[in-house]
């Protein structure tokens, strides 16, 4: 089975089969897996194969910290008289490196990539993609898809089927809204939106239950919940707290290099770029870029310099409590959009996870400043009346004590 360049295949061996070769780490001194051999083959393990094992045996990492993998994998497969794994296997035909994505129970059913892109593609999936033995797309209700307005902005209901093909967990639904105004999907990759479609047993036609799904999905209430959480969104200030918890995420994306945009995207397309869209100009300039990540140069242009608004070289130095009542220049639903935006259209797939992941557990929770606008409708207001009442004043005096 061909995904993209990757061509995925399955295995079967038992846990005493597995050798594990490591080197030693020059800066710790310990032992660390270079690559793992399967029927001679060397793969290099992933950290979903390392979760797959432990949830398939019931054990974690730690007890590597005491036992050399051969021994541990010996000792399991003495033991323990079902230590028989389907493993799963992704080839790069393009670089010629294998991957060990998962183990799974050789008993269960497992998605396989051609049936299921071929069904997916059949029943008009949008945006089919691939990346660490999951494939997901994106999909219209066969009910309740009319738009609606939101902020200024027009979205629709859409939903997410998120599909392991190397046998670790099942197929799940999660509830989506697409921003129409520059395609934004935004996911709500959180358990309040998530519906788990079972697969049945053995060699059950695991396609039933995804076929069903695509046949007759619906759920009201959660559109409903979904959107009800965007509508406070929009009339509610972002908290410090929210923003800089954004902020880190960025960070890391760039630090792993998940981010592709480089500035050229909103160039010739100001709805393209990575602004919320009651921003008058959304193109960077020259000198914007000049200073360094366009992406971090645009999400300070949303939420404004808050360092320098609140006089502290770190907003780490106050207290989450405090960061969590002071608002920046910027709603919730802006912060949403910035974090869709750039999962559709700028990062990679793993990046893009991560970004709907966040976004889907800011939007489980009550926000920080929940319908705040509707009490100070512009920023300003917000800001002087907490600064007239002390209360910053009393934040920064705490930091400085």
């Amino acid at each position: 089975m061909v995904a993209g360049s990757k061509q995925i295949d399955y295995t079967f061996a038992t846990v005493g089969d597995l050798a594990v070769k490591t080197v030693t780490d020059p800066k710790t001194g310990r032992p660390v897996v270079e690559h793992m051999l399967v029927h001679d083959e060397p793969v290099k393990p992933t950290n979903r194969w390392w979760q797959s094992l432990y949830s398939r045996f019931g054990f974690n990492q730690a007890i590597f910290k005491f036992f050399p993998h051969e021994e541990v994998f010996q000792r399991i497969s003495t033991v323990e008289p079902r230590d028989r794994l389907r493993l799963c296997i992704e080839r790069d035909t393009e670089s010629g490196e294998s991957r060990l994505l998962a183990c799974s129970n050789p008993a269960k059913p497992v998605v396989r990539h051609d049936a299921l892109v071929e069904m997916l593609s059949r029943y008009e999936g949008q945006k089919i993609r691939y990346c660490d033995g999951v494939v997901q797309s994106t999909h219209i209700p066969r009910a309740g898809a009319n738009s609606f307005q939101i902020g200024g902005d027009e979205f629709a209901n859409r939903f997410v089927i998120s599909s392991p093909i190397d046998g670790y967990g099942q197929p799940s639904i999660f509830l989506s809204l697409l921003r129409q105004i520059c395609s934004n999907g935004a996911v709500g990759f959180a358990p309040a939106f998530r519906s788990t479609l079972a697969l049945g047993r053995g060699e059950d036609d695991v396609m039933f239950s995804i076929i069903r799904a695509l046949d007759g999905f619906g759920n009201d209430e959660g559109y409903a919940a979904l959107r009800q959480r965007f509508e406070a969104a929009a009339v509610s200030w972002a908290s410090v707290y929210e923003a800089q918890s954004l902020y880190r995420k960025l960070v890391r994306m760039l630090s792993r290099k998940q981010v592709g945009w480089d500035g050229a995207a909103t160039a010739g397309d100001p709805g393209a770029a990575g602004l919320p869209a009651n921003q008058s100009d959304l193109s960077l300039s020259a000198e914007v870029l000049e200073v360094g990540s366009p992406t971090i140069a645009a999400f300070h242009r949303m939420t404004g310099d808050v360092s320098q608004l609140y006089g502290l070289a770190n907003m780490d130095a106050l207290s989450v409590k405090r960061q969590r009542t002071l608002p920046v220049k910027a709603r919730v639903l802006d912060l949403l959009n910035f974090a869709s935006e750039l999962a559709t259209h700028h990062l990679e797939e793993q990046g893009a996870r991560a970004a709907q992941g966040w976004l889907g557990t800011l939007i489980s929770g009550e926000y920080d400043l929940e319908n705040s606008v509707g009490e100070f409708g512009d920023f300003q207001d917000f800001f002087m009346d907490r600064k007239l009442n002390g209360e910053v004043a009393m934040d920064l005096q705490q930091v400085v004590v």
